[in-house]
């Protein structure tokens, strides 16, 4: 009853999410001083079902270097969330515009492990939308930080229509005007700070609106950090069927979005072959033969063979010998 308040993380099943989590054999082996699986504890847990829930839309759908930059960001927002339940340690906010660490907006007065991670969690689903829209299913699948906290997918709409949105003003200023020392987009707008510490302290003060506030903090800044995060970079004007955030990075993707990034919507298709002049009436017309992909064969499934050889076939066996008499 002592660590069930809200600053608190809930509890659950330690040794059987490390049976599931962390692939133990089994519940003997998940305490057993004999394997690391006991070092596990509630907040290890909780991080962990997190990073699974956003990896494999990281590692799947982007190129190397964006999912460095995902990672990065989701380090900084568990940071940013650990300063904010600290007496002394700094936020960091990223980017060539500044490497010094800057003191949260929000202090919570916790120090304890579970606010920090409770409050991590909360800000990771609020930001999800702004900068990798398609792992919030998968995030809230994840039973451990989902099922047990039930964060906010984005900003939560009571604080949207007080304090506005990440995106007021977007792109603003490039980021090749950054200011190191502290130019127009390195300070965060102090109407947005004075407004997001007032929300936190008048409707949301637990770890759930702390979450929201490092969030927005730091999606303002990482927004503008020159990765094209809403698809807008380059004055692309198509909505979100042509100008989709990271476009550069998909790995499988292959954009129409004209202008934007100077490419053609439409290939020019090949000119159809003249028709023949004196066609035989008794013979089939037989179409000239294509180099172009789609007029290459398909098989069938039913003609592809169910097991793929996975050495050549054996040579051809000698002919049998002549039976004939020798002279």
């Amino acid at each position: 009853a002592e660590c069930g308040g809200r600053w608190d993380t809930p509890w659950f099943d330690v040794v059987l999410a490390r049976v599931g989590a962390l692939g133990a054999p089994s519940r003997e082996a998940a305490t057993s001083h004999e394997a690391p699986f006991f070092q596990a504890d509630r907040n290890h847990i909780m991080i962990i079902g997190a990073m699974a829930g956003l990896v494999p839309a990281i590692t799947d759908g982007y190129a190397f270097s964006f999912q460095t930059r995902f990672t990065n960001l989701v380090d900084q927002l568990v940071w940013n969330a650990f300063a904010s339940n600290s007496d002394r340690l700094q936020a960091l906010l990223f980017g060539s515009a500044t490497h010094r660490g800057v003191e949260p907006l929000v202090r919570s007065g916790q120090t304890s492990t579970d606010a920090k991670v409770v409050t991590a969690i909360h800000a990771i689903a609020a930001a999800l939308p702004f900068f990798l829209p398609e792992a919030a299913g998968a995030f809230c699948a994840a039973p451990a930080p989902c099922f047990l906290l039930r964060p906010t997918i984005g900003l939560e709409p009571r604080l949207a229509a007080k304090c506005g949105s990440p995106l007021d003003g977007y792109p603003g200023v490039p980021m090749a005007d950054f200011d190191p020392e502290g130019g127009e987009w390195a300070v965060f707008p102090p109407e947005k700070a004075e407004c997001l510490v007032e929300w936190h302290a008048e409707d949301a003060p637990g770890p759930s609106g702390l979450g929201q506030v490092v969030a927005f903090q730091l999606l303002w800044h990482r927004l503008r950090d020159g990765w094209n995060s809403m698809g807008l970079d380059g004055g692309c004007e198509g909505g979100p069927a042509y100008c989709l955030p990271y476009a550069e990075g998909r790995t499988q993707y292959n954009p129409q979005v004209g202008d934007c990034l100077e490419e053609e919507l439409f290939p020019a298709s090949p000119s159809p072959p003249p028709p023949s002049t004196s066609p035989s009436p008794s013979a089939e017309l037989v179409p000239p033969p294509s180099a172009s992909p789609s007029a290459r064969p398909v098989l069938k499934p039913n003609d592809r063979p169910s097991v793929r050889p996975s050495v050549l076939p054996p040579p051809p066996s000698p002919p049998p010998p002549s039976l004939s008499p020798s002279p």
